[in-house]
């Protein structure tokens, strides 16, 4: 056995050291994503649920991975011609192909949630708005087609679903050519959706009246399924092969990387947070400090005991910068001092309601937070 663990592009233990150290780092970023989310916000959300659920799915395909890692070892060998071929490699197969079924189900299932978790945080962004609201719903109901597609074409690829855990059932020349339009359909619409999910955002970005580094740091947050392109593709690559005898070991090391690369970007947009936290407080300080200077500069004027009333104007800002709403009235009061009236003018302010392009601004920032 020491010898079939060595062959191969990677080692065995080699192989099953690097699925779970995929899926921990995975774990990990997850983790980060929830511990932040419970200290910034009220709840948690449906795009946080999604990226569980594709945490959830990402263990069970590890897991039918670090079982399959025997039998896949024993083909590998049996196609390298270390070992003859004999009745053992029948069971064995079938042994390998009873997980294989599933697991592709489930590293598309992977994806596929990651996907809804950025459709659910670009719900909160549109659900105001109805142009966008409408190609939200246009776009979701065609990611969740195209998953659909991806399961049919996996299950009528092979002719009956039952071929699938049989030897040698899938090695005809109708099965090879429905297996590999299978496999690029699904590369394919996993591309279009990814692309199609980036760029819904892009008019938005550039509408909202935010800083230019702002922006930037939200294209690169939307921006961020280009790496799980890159690796798809990578995977697809390892598939779709001239020879009919696909290398076993880098299909599941591609396809390992790619489910847990696809976790680790789903999460990476709430931990923006940690990077928006530094300049946020710098910021914070600057206009306390304004803030503490007009305030003194108010008292030190507010000792004067009378002044005209035509010098007190009613265009008042208030510390943050925006302008405030007054309506003046006027009181006749007897001065103790010398027995004379005064005029006391009063100011009552009003707060003015945001806008909705403010409200859209405001709810961008608190998205990618």
């Amino acid at each position: 056995m020491e010898t079939l663990d060595n062959i191969g592009s990677l080692p065995h233990y080699s192989l099953l050291a690097l699925v779970w150290t995929s899926f921990s780092i995975a774990f990990l970023f997850v983790g980060l994503r929830t511990v932040i989310r419970a200290r910034h916000a009220d709840r948690l959300t449906a795009d946080d649920y999604w990226i569980f659920l594709a945490l959830a799915t990402l263990l069970t395909l590890c897991i039918l991975e670090t079982i399959q890692l025997r039998s896949l070892y024993y083909i590998t060998a049996v196609i390298a011609g270390v070992i003859p071929i004999g009745d053992k490699l029948i069971s064995t197969t079938e042994d390998y192909l009873r997980f294989e079924f599933p697991i592709i189900i489930l590293f598309w299932t992977v994806l596929w949630c990651v996907k809804a978790g950025f459709l659910a945080l670009y719900y909160k962004l549109f659900r105001d708005l109805a142009l966008y609201r409408r190609v939200w719903y246009a776009l979701a109901t065609f990611t969740f087609l195209a998953y659909v597609g991806c399961l049919i074409t996996l299950c009528l690829s092979c002719g009956h679903i039952s071929n699938f855990f049989a030897f040698a059932q899938c090695g005809k020349p109708e099965h090879i050519w429905a297996s590999n339009l299978s496999v690029y359909y699904s590369t394919v619409i996993d591309v279009f959706t990814d692309l199609c999910i980036m760029a819904m955002p892009i008019r938005l970005i550039y509408n909202v009246k935010i800083s230019r580094k702002q922006k930037l740091g939200l294209v690169c947050v939307f921006g961020l399924c280009f790496v799980m392109i890159a690796f798809a593709i990578i995977r697809a690559k390892q598939v779709l092969v001239q020879q009919y005898f696909v290398n076993l070991t880098l299909l599941m090391i591609w396809s390992t990387l790619a489910a847990s690369i696809s976790v680790v970007v789903g999460s990476l947009p709430a931990l923006k947070i940690l990077v928006t936290n530094r300049s946020t407080a710098k910021r914070s300080q600057y206009h306390l400090s304004s803030a503490r200077r007009r305030a003194q500069s108010g008292n030190n004027s507010s000792r004067v005991k009378a002044m005209a009333l035509g010098s007190i104007s009613s265009d008042k800002k208030s510390i943050t910068g925006r302008r405030l709403d007054t309506s003046d009235s006027q009181e006749e009061i007897l001065q103790p001092d010398s027995g004379r009236f005064v005029l006391v003018k009063h100011e009552v302010v009003s707060w003015p309601v945001p806008s909705r392009k403010r409200r859209l601004q405001d709810l961008t920032n608190d998205c990618v937070q």
